[in-house]
């Protein structure tokens, strides 16, 4: 499991307490579980939002964890896979784009 700080300055009054990013491997073990809610709630009760894509375990984990400790979680929505391609949506076909 990985913990990385986000610049929050440029965010939300709510996320200026600070903002971490938490990712995991694909099949955590139980290690890395235990790892993730007791780091998440260290955090959490200093009052650091918390960042994680919900869609992985682990981030399903630390947003439990955060609704939990009652702080601010954002879904990440375009976490790059190790040896992937970053998720997100598919880009709009030039044909599709509105030209102004």
């Amino acid at each position: 499991m990985r913990v990385f700080v986000i610049d929050a300055s440029n965010m939300g009054p709510e996320l200026q307490g600070g903002l971490i990013g938490v990712v995991g491997s694909v099949f955590p073990d139980a290690a890395e579980k235990k790892e993730c809610v007791e780091t998440v709630a260290r955090y959490a009760a200093d009052g650091w939002a918390i960042a994680a894509d919900p869609r992985t375990l682990i981030g399903r984990l630390a947003a439990l964890t955060a609704e939990t400790a009652c702080v601010p979680f954002l879904a990440f929505d375009r976490v790059p896979q190790r040896g992937g391609p970053v998720v997100g949506p598919p880009p709009v076909p030039a044909a599709a784009r509105v030209l102004g």
